[in-house]
Order: C-alpha cells, then sequence, then structure tokens
C-alpha cells in the first residue's frame, strides 16, 4: 500500500538533510533543520485536513493500493513523528549536534515517514537496516574510544538479520515462522528484557537527538502491527506480552534508583516501550488501542521530557541525581516544561498519556488479571522518577550556576508540545482501529 501523505513528508526531510549536512555554520544548520521540520508538520496537517473534506478514495497502482493516509491507528503517527522532529531539531544543543549530526536525524525522520508512505514488507526491511546503519555511523562519527558503535552492532547486525528474514519468509508463505523471526527483531530493537544491555550505555553516550528520534519513530511497529495482531500464534503472543511487562516493571524499578540522569531517562524510556510491547501483544483491541495511543503520547511526552534533560545538561554539564541542585525560580519555564513532558509520559491525568495507559491497563484485566496490578505499580513508579528528577534537577538549591530559562526556540518546539498533549486530552478518544 503507498500512502499519499506521508510520502511527501519524507521527501521533504530527506531533501533538506542534503543541505543541512553541507552547512558549516552550526546556528544556520539548526535553524534550516527547524524551518524544515516546522513545513513538514504543516504540511502533514494540511494534507490530511484536506482529504477530510475532499476525501480521496483511493485506487491501484499495479498490485499496490493506493490511499491519501494509512487507515487506523497510523492515521496521525506522520504528524506525531513530524512534531516530534521539530522538538529534537529546535532544541539539539549545538555542541553536541554539528550540522552531520542534525542531518541523520533529519534522514531517520524521512525513514520514519516512509514505512507509513509505503506499507510493504520488502520496503520496511530496507528502511529497517538504513535506520539502523544511520545510528552506527553517528556512533561511529563520535570522538573516543568507548566501543558504544560495536555494542550497537552487536545487537542491531542481529535485529536487522531476523526482521528481514522474517519478512521474506512470511512474504513466502512460512507466515508463522516469519511472523516469530520479525517479532524478535523488534523485541531487540526496542529494548526488552533480557535483549536491553544496548539501551543504558547508547543513551548515557550518544546525541539526545538521536536517542529520541530513534527511539520516539514507529521503527515498523505500526506497519507490522496487523502483521502482529493476526499473524502472531497465540501461545508466543502471549508470552511477548508478558516480556513487555516484566520490562515495563523492572525497567521502572531501575529507573527510580539510578543516580545518572540520563541513565533514569534510560530506564523510563524502556518501561514505556515495555508498557506498549505488553499491550501490541495481547489479544484485547481495546489492550492495543491504548498501546497505540500510548505510543503517540509518548513519542511526544518523552521527546519533550529528554530534549529538556539535554538543554539542562548543555547549560550545567553532566547532571547527577545524587546531589540536589538547581534553582527553580531561575529557570521556571524549563522546569515546568520537564515536569509537563514527565507527567504525561508517566500517564498524569489531564493529559494525553493517561488516556492511552488507561485504556492499556483497563483492556489487559480479563486477559492477565494478575499482571495489570503490577503495570500500575509501574506507572505509579514512572512518575515517582519524574518527581525525582524534577526535585533534584531545578529545587535543590538556593545557589544559581548561570543557566539561562528556555531560549526563543526551544520555547516554541515545548510549547507545540504540551500544547498537542494537553489538547489531545480534551479530545474525545476516537476508536483506534475502524
Amino acid at each position: 500500500m503507498i500512502a499519499l501523505v506521508p510520502l511527501p513528508v519524507a521527501i521533504l526531510f530527506l531533501s533538506v538533510s542534503f543541505v543541512v549536512a553541507r552547512i558549516t555554520d552550526r546556528r544556520a544548520a539548526r535553524r534550516t533543520a527547524v524551518a524544515c521540520a516546522t513545513a513538514a508538520a504543516a504540511l502533514s496537517i494540511g494534507l490530511s485536513l484536506t482529504q477530510r473534506f475532499a476525501p480521496f478514495t483511493g485506487g491501484r497502482i499495479g498490485g499496490l493500493v493506493v490511499v491519501a493516509v494509512p487507515d487506523g491507528p497510523a492515521r496521525h503517527v506522520v504528524t506525531v513523528t513530524c512534531v516530534v522532529g521539530l522538538l529534537v531539531v529546535a532544541m539539539s544543543p549545538l555542541a553536541s549536534h554539528p550540522p552531520a549530526t542534525l542531518a541523520r536525524v533529519l534522514r531517520l525522520l524521512a525513514i520514519s515517514c516512509g514505512f507509513l508512505a509505503v506499507r510493504h514488507g520488502g520496503a520496511a526491511a530496507v528502511l529497517w537496516s538504513l535506520s539502523a546503519w544511520l545510528v552506527w555511523a553517528e556512533l561511529r562519527r563520535r570522538d573516543g574510544d568507548d566501543g558504544l558503535d560495536r555494542l550497537f552492532a552487536m545487537y542491531h547486525v542481529p535485529s536487522v538479520l531476523l526482521f528481514c528474514a522474517g519478512t521474506v519468509l512470511t512474504a513466502t508463505g512460512s507466515r508463522g515462522v516469519g511472523t516469530v523471526l520479525v517479532v524478535l527483531g523488534i523485541v531487540i530493537r526496542f529494548a526488552v528484557v533480557p535483549v536491553h544491555g544496548w539501551y543504558p550505555r547508547f543513551v548515557e553516550r550518544a546525541p539526545m537527538g538521536v536517542v529520541v528520534v530513534f527511539g520516539a519513530a514507529p521503527i515498523g511497529m505500526l506497519t507490522q502491527l496487523e502483521l502482529l495482531s493476526t499473524r502472531l500464534p497465540v501461545s508466543f503472543a502471549h508470552e511477548v506480552a508478558l516480556l513487555g511487562g516484566l520490562t515495563a516493571v523492572v525497567a521502572a524499578v531501575f529507573a527510580v534508583v539510578q543516580n545518572g540522569a540520563r541513565r533514569a531517562l534510560a530506564f523510563l524510556m524502556m518501561s514505556q516501550t515495555g508498557l506498549i510491547t505488553f499491550g501490541l501483544g495481547g489479544d484485547s483491541p481495546l489492550a492495543v488501542s491504548g498501546a497505540v495511543l500510548t505510543w503517540q503520547a509518548s513519542a511526544l511526552a518523552l521527546s519533550g521530557f529528554a530534549m529538556a534533560l539535554a538543554a539542562l545538561e548543555a547549560r550545567r554539564g553532566t547532571l547527577s541525581l545524587a546531589t540536589p541542585g538547581g534553582n527553580f525560580s531561575r529557570t521556571p519555564r524549563l522546569a515546568v516544561a520537564f515536569l509537563l513532558c514527565g507527567l504525561a509520559a508517566a500517564g498524569f491525568p489531564l493529559s494525553l498519556g493517561f488516556a492511552g495507559v488507561h485504556l492499556l491497563v483497563h483492556g489487559s484485566v480479563v486477559e492477565f488479571p494478575l499482571l495489570w496490578l503490577a503495570l500500575i505499580g509501574a506507572v505509579a513508579m514512572n512518575g515517582m522518577t519524574v518527581m525525582r528528577c524534577f526535585f533534584t534537577l531545578f529545587a535543590g538549591s538556593r545557589s544559581h550556576f548561570g543557566e539561562r530559562d528556555l531560549a526563543p526556540l526551544e520555547a516554541y518546539a515545548l510549547t507545540i508540545v504540551i500544547g498537542t498533549l494537553l489538547i489531545g486530552a480534551a479530545l474525545p478518544v476516537m476508536p483506534l482501529f475502524p
């Protein structure tokens, strides 16, 4: 299937990435990337509204179905991806994000939109491989020989091979075995326990913009959603759901006791990914709908939380949760944005994240009568992690070390994200599956 709305957005991101890569001035490169992401978000919204008021009924090119926007849960994902991209390029610290890194971020965003533009197994395998290669190339480019690129390759080469082999087997008729291999490749990519060893170190050492885009992108989750929900053996689906639930709980416990701010962020992201994996692995349509809505809310909220953390780190240096610091009265806008995004990621009421977590947990009560209580505990501990980070980083000291509050470009991007999270919670929850 070819979707017409995500296609020009992907082409825009890809084209501008080559322009950004040639710019030598870092500020000019960032301004160009922000303009691109803003245009991409406006384009996706404009095309979606055009489809609403002047619907395109679809057609065929050869054996491929042509539609305007993807059906079901993927309908709004391209806009979410563009907003995440806008936030990342607007808030990426200049010191750690030279033009080459910003260009790779734009290419990762193009790949994310490409997953939605061409819904085909072969295209998904190629894009999956390209996204992993781009991140590896960025880690390879970094100064220092800490082995992060080798650790990343150790996990993601098998992930790519499993995903590609599963796609080939699924296309040739071995759907059961192929689906299992695809899911195993996705599990490694999502850092589900016990194949999560690469992720905390990746979040600690890699540029935050690359971390956020690589983690927040759909990466085949939605393009393979029908495959997961209709062709996966029931017993294996339950095992995937249990692994996701285990990841959500274990990562939440580890997040709340970390002394490094980036490590706490890494386990918080893992816990959210575990919740999403849990919902996708179940049989309940309500839980699957909750998982998709949770992904969309987490993509926005965790991106805002992570990039606010990166902005603070650029101002202060390495952040520790062992020693309280920060003065709320000197950086109020950054502190409030950090808190609101964190609470939305943890599923706090009156935010879009709460609606997703509510659907996910409510849909799992019958199928997993014991595990859903543990999931509530994981959500509560994630909230504790957010509050611990907030009080330690922004309300721990009377002194002020000269860090400034949000810059206009940072405030612009965070306002869009926080507004989306709050307004989205006020709107009725639309059915995510037709």
